[in-house]
């Protein structure tokens, strides 16, 4: 894990185990993604790292501007959250903790999100029997997403959480032409 996810694991826990137990997986994940995409707005994000050079006091009026532009997109639980983590120096790793989020949330449902990509367009009969394999090899529901790049010439490569499948005929001819330098 990199610092920045190892500071983000308590807080992205945490949420996860408050949002599991009050059965709001899907509220949290919302009100997470919002205060992350705030988080790196620009302007924000250089507020976010002048932070640690101001005092007390410019951490309150930030928190209250923070929490104002999130006005009726997070609940109580959200703003505390936001506020602790503010309060600790750590509204730098939202981001990581959204991600780590997502991870448990997914781990939990027993789902993940795939992305296919093949040089043409997989047909509705192709994209389910490759959703079907997937299920059966990952043994979880599988969010199919499918993509055209023609630079892949033929085959196909699948992402689905960590798994990495590249059979594009692309990546056969880069390792081909790699043998052959040596």
């Amino acid at each position: 894990m990199s610092d920045s996810q190892t500071i983000a694991y308590p807080y992205a826990k945490a949420a996860f185990d408050y949002a599991r137990d009050a059965d709001q997986l899907e509220a949290w994940e919302n009100m997470l993604v919002v205060m992350k995409e705030v988080a790196e707005a620009p302007i924000v994000a250089s507020q976010i790292e002048a932070l640690d050079m101001l005092g007390p006091d410019a951490h309150d009026a930030f928190n209250q501007s923070f929490l104002a532009i999130c006005d009726g997109l997070i609940d109580e639980h959200g703003q505390n959250l936001v506020k602790l983590m503010a309060e600790n120096g750590r509204l730098a790793v939202l981001p990581q903790v959204t991600e780590l989020y997502q991870t448990f949330k997914s781990d939990f449902e027993r789902t993940v999100e795939a992305c296919v990509v093949t040089a043409e367009p997989l047909d509705e009969q192709q994209a389910k029997s490759l959703s079907q394999a997937l299920e059966r090899k990952l043994n979880r529901t599988v969010s199919l997403t499918c993509q055209v790049d023609k630079s892949l010439v033929g085959g196909i490569k699948i992402t689905a959480g960590e798994l990495v499948i590249d059979g594009s005929l692309k990546s056969a001819i880069d390792r081909l032409a790699i043998r052959l330098e040596v």
